[in-house]
């Protein structure tokens, strides 16, 4: 799960994101907190945040985190680039990546250096393609540098750490489709991709296919539509395939869905089949690692009200899955598509050519239990037969409610409600939205899990 840096400053954060099960825990760490006073003083570091870290893992060994570096400072601002603090990255990126005058690269090196005892994974920035440059003043080509540096410095540092490539959002996969002519799902989409960009020239380096050009693990962010994690893994793969020849380990460090309305919103049992459905797709497509945003209610993603007030439905959900799913691997997928298909050229505005009705998924936990999960795709409730590989099971529901049932010539009857959230950019007055085609179902019909005994 994501957290915020109120997980440090709060009594009650960090023993409640361990209440919830989690086991990875992503949290800023960047150059913008370390360095971010040491325009009067070049040797001026302030370690206190990242000894907070320290401190949480050590308290909590069960929890690995991810801290997040990158950014920049206004002190260390490089040249040619313009925008707000942070978005404008350090100068002398060129430098030897764990030289005084890289600050980036130095700047990781001595983190990894001083902690690489209580983390041994690390992002090297979020969403640099983040429309309006947010985070980072540039593109994709841009970043070969700054990602290059991240991974060299923090390898010298530690050898055996991961580095997981910056975190990149929606945009990154709608520029892919627009520069495709696929079918981006907005009307007004990225017109490149920035990982593409990336790729485009980082294969140029000749020192990048020795050096795992520069990352281990692959990194993308979705919301809202549950089913986008198959999709954006799928693009992810093609373009690994396409430049490098390989593909790697694919993580989704930030995942999330909002349940106050809204056109991208829905309600709190939409938020439970959200996290059970991403579930799904996200072992479908082979994603290694999914994180979920957040714990607190500060982006109105939470799992809690307010900072941390009322626990919402989504909390029980959470800590079901932690219980139930946590150790569950991939068999099959009984029915349905593999998400939208986006790559064959499909919209989810124009359902007809990917909907079959429901999907259904086949998971083995480390017991060997076997575990069925199944949700509609359209808003018509389908009664089904899922095979039965014993006599008894247990139907638990998206909170997280048991009850016991049984296999009839061979099978579960299981009736799956049809799907009620409806939403998407076809819902807005906007003319441009509304061409897009008919309003979507980001979530799926009711969600129901079937537990062998």
């Amino acid at each position: 799960m994501c957290s915020n840096n109120n997980i440090f400053n709060s009594a009650e954060y960090l023993p409640k994101f361990a209440d919830t099960g989690t086991a990875h825990c992503r949290v800023d760490a960047g150059f913008n907190i370390t360095r971010k006073n040491a325009g009067d003083d070049p040797q001026k570091w302030d370690w206190s945040h990242m000894e907070k870290v320290r401190q949480a893992a050590q308290k909590y060994p069960r929890i690995s985190f991810l801290p997040i570096l990158g950014y920049g400072a206004k002190w260390a601002a490089a040249s040619g680039y313009a925008g707000n603090d942070i978005a404008v990255p350090p100068r002398g990126i060129n430098a030897p990546v764990t030289s005084p005058e890289n600050l980036f690269g130095n700047y990781v090196y001595e983190t990894v250096s001083r902690y690489k005892d209580s983390v041994h994974c690390w992002e090297s920035w979020n969403e640099p393609d983040l429309p309006g440059h947010v985070f980072f003043a540039g593109n994709g080509h841009d970043f070969v540098p700054y990602q290059r540096a991240c991974y060299l410095a923090a390898k010298k540092a530690d050898p055996r750490c991961t580095v997981v490539f910056a975190g990149l959002c929606y945009a990154n996969i709608e520029g892919y489709m627009y520069s495709r002519h696929l079918k981006p799902p907005t009307f007004d989409p990225s017109h490149t991709s920035f990982f593409e960009e990336y790729l485009q020239t980082v294969v140029k380096d000749p020192q990048a296919k020795a050096n795992n050009f520069y990352f281990d693990v692959m990194n993308q962010h979705s919301y809202s539509r549950a089913s986008d994690l198959s999709d954006y893994a799928q693009i992810q793969n093609k373009l690994m395939t396409e430049y490098l020849g390989q593909t790697k380990p694919i993580w989704f460090t930030e995942t999330g869905f909002g349940d106050k309305g809204g056109p991208f919103g829905g309600t709190p049992d939409d938020y439970c089949d959200y996290l059970l459905q991403t579930f799904c797709w996200s072992k479908q497509a082979k994603i290694q690692s999914q994180f979920h945003f957040q714990l607190d209610n500060s982006n109105e993603l939470g799992l809690y009200d307010g900072m941390l007030g009322k626990a919402k439905p989504a909390l029980q959900t959470y800590k079901m899955m932690t219980r139930e799913l946590a150790d569950a691997q991939f068999v099959a997928q009984l029915h349905g598509n593999a998400g939208v298909g986006f790559i064959k050229g499909n919209s989810p505005f124009s359902p007809s050519a990917w909907q079959t009705g429901y999907n259904l998924f086949e998971l083995k936990n480390a017991a060997g239990k076997t575990i069925f999960i199944a949700f509609t795709d359209t808003n018509k409730p389908v009664d089904i037969k899922i095979p039965a590989k014993h006599q008894n099971a247990v139907l638990i529901d998206r909170h997280g409610e048991k009850k016991n049932i049984s296999a009839v010539n061979g099978s579960y009857s299981i009736r799956l409600p049809g799907a009620t959230n409806l939403a998407g950019f076809p819902v807005l007055t906007d003319p441009k939205a509304r061409a897009l085609g008919s309003p979507e179902h980001l979530v799926g019909g009711a969600t129901q899990i079937v537990v062998e005994e």
